[in-house]
């Protein structure tokens, strides 16, 4: 697992380190579940607040190059295929 900022968005990527078809198919949905509540999170909080808070969701598979990139500040980064 592996939490990094973008701009002004979190990026959160996980490892499917298991082939079988249904353990992947669960952790996907485990994160569309995840995501379904944290939409309902947001909706409480700009009802109790009246504040318009939003956040950007999206989910992806499919393989991943990560790896430390630069000298100067060195960090982590994931690069995905589309």
């Amino acid at each position: 697992f592996k939490m990094d900022t973008i701009g002004d968005a979190y990026v959160a990527a996980g490892w499917l380190n298991s082939l079988d078809p249904a353990e992947a198919n669960e952790r996907c949905a485990a994160m569309i579940r995840l995501s379904q509540r944290m939409l309902k999170v947001l909706e409480r909080h700009r009802e109790v607040s009246g504040k318009d808070l939003r956040c950007r969701i999206g989910i992806s598979n499919g393989l991943v190059y990560a790896g430390v990139l630069g000298r100067l500040q060195p960090r982590y980064h994931l690069f995905g295929e589309p």
